[in-house]
């Protein structure tokens, strides 16, 4: 509507001085008569004013476009599709796709997106064309909103296209895992919010088929200890996954390097785990961890009972980590020191060929990121400096760290550390510019040429590249 009447707009102001030449008044003010009236606005009519163009039409690409776009804004995605599913049915048709791909679920809006979704208990009776659309279901902000059934039955009608499932904290059991057998396309399992873990072998059992899986998170009530001891036969991994969270009560079987990780891990995160200690996280790095040869990220964080130094060693035993994301409650500088890698403490487990390895490995380290956290314990703000880093990059123990990422709790920007993080953020730079120059790290991959003209113009350098992925970030943790 607007765009018609800013296209009639000429047209209507046109009018205007014709009807004035029409007049023979040249004064530009229309004559005035003892005909005339003063006319006055009619409100008793309802008629609508005429339209002199039909409503512009857009192509089907364009409008694909438009919702694309809308449909990657954060906080009012949902509401603005939705809205725009109430144009026309061509809007409908293209939106509708968009609004129920990835729908987010809270405690007002739920009810109905069963009702829409499962309108009755039974698929047979009747069916929804709705459900074949949805490809992420998260329900992580729901607590006592759903029951057990809800949640098995949205998954049983999803499954086909579903690519992400979250589950909720209170309304996931047993009962759901037959559903969740048969998503072919699921790519993401997070069951980290889930209160009473199903029975750790048929989890096992349900994933095990999944080919499309690629993220996988074991709820925080997992258990692997006494009561619960699987056989480590019956523990199959999915074929292709590559990030796993591990959380719970994994002290027996994983510790000790009892149960094997499948070789196409990339990322393993290793949080929440009340019952592990030191030498049983430290054993299975060793035996289980180690061999992964494509491993390239590591989390460790929340594990109450490490001791202060329980992972100085953890660059050495796993030299192939490009991503290190540590609480410096379990770290002290020695973590960076090379020498110490090789004292013959650290080969107690390891054959001969093994630490000779380990050590030829530990002369090239690849980490390329390093994010230090806080699990929450007092007294550690000072454990680890940015002169420790300095210190490393110096002694050539780091030659691959470009970014560092600090939890604001470890005080790095106060006025006693500040300097100090400047002065390492500028050294990270620096190595990123002869990174950029030579071509080599995250530019090996990238064209040289094509870098430096787009950084340059006429001479003059605008852009700096080797600046945004190198340098000292802070965040909220």
């Amino acid at each position: 509507m607007a765009l018609d009447v800013q296209r009639n707009w000429p047209v209507a102001m046109a009018q205007k001085p014709d009807r004035i030449a029409r007049s023979g008044n040249s004064s530009g003010m229309l004559p005035a008569t003892e005909e005339e009236e003063t006319p006055t606005l009619d409100t008793t009519t309802t008629d609508s004013p005429e339209h002199t163009s039909s409503p512009i039409y857009l192509p089907d690409e364009i409008l694909v476009n438009i919702l694309d776009f809308t449909a990657h804004l954060a906080q009012s995605a949902q509401s603005s599709l939705a809205a725009c599913c109430l144009l026309n049915r061509q809007w409908y048709d293209a939106a509708v796709p968009y609004l129920y791909a990835h729908p987010y679920l809270y405690g007002w809006n739920f009810d109905p997106f069963v009702c829409t979704i499962c309108p009755s208990i039974n698929l047979h009776v009747r069916k929804s064309p709705l459900s074949k659309l949805v490809k992420t279901l998260n329900m992580a902000n729901l607590v006592h909103q759903s029951r057990n059934s809800n949640t098995a039955r949205l998954i049983g009608r999803t499954k086909g296209n579903l690519e992400e499932f979250v589950a909720p904290q209170a309304s996931f059991a047993l009962n759901c895992l037959a559903a969740l057998s048969k998503c072919s396309k699921l790519q993401l399992l997070d069951l980290s919010l889930v209160s009473e873990s199903p029975p750790l072998p048929q989890l096992f059992k349900t994933v095990a088929h999944l080919d499309a899986l690629r993220t996988f998170r074991l709820p925080r009530s997992a258990g692997f200890g006494a009561r619960q001891q699987p056989d480590p036969s019956s523990l199959t991994w999915p074929p292709h996954l590559e990030d796993l969270s591990l959380s719970g009560g994994i002290d027996g079987h994983f510790l000790h390097g009892l149960v094997a990780f499948p070789q196409t891990l990339r990322s393993l995160t290793i949080e929440h785990c009340p019952q592990a200690i030191g030498p049983g996280i430290t054993n299975m790095l060793e035996t289980a961890v180690r061999p992964l040869r494509q491993l390239r990220s590591l989390k460790i964080r929340h594990m109450p009972r490490l001791s202060s130094r329980a992972l100085n060693n953890v660059l050495f035993l796993l030299p192939q980590l490009e991503r290190l994301s540590v609480s410096v409650d379990y770290i002290t500088p020695a973590l960076f020191d090379k020498a110490q890698h090789q004292h013959p403490c650290y080969q107690h487990d390891l054959s001969q060929s093994d630490y000779d390895e380990a050590v030829a490995f530990g002369h090239t380290n690849n980490l390329h990121f390093l994010e230090l956290t806080n699990s929450g314990n007092p007294g550690v703000e000072d454990k680890i400096s940015p002169i420790d880093l300095l210190i490393a990059i110096d002694e050539g123990t780091l030659p691959a760290l470009r970014q560092v990422r600090v939890a604001r709790t470890l005080l790095w920007h106060s006025s006693a550390t500040a300097r100090d993080a400047e002065a390492l953020a500028d050294v990270l730079i620096e190595a990123s510019r002869g990174d950029w120059e030579s071509g080599v790290g995250v530019f090996a991959d990238k064209e040289r040429g094509r870098k430096r003209d787009s950084a340059r113009v006429w001479g003059k350098e605008i852009k700096r590249v080797w600046e945004s992925v190198a340098g000292v970030w802070m965040f909220d943790g």
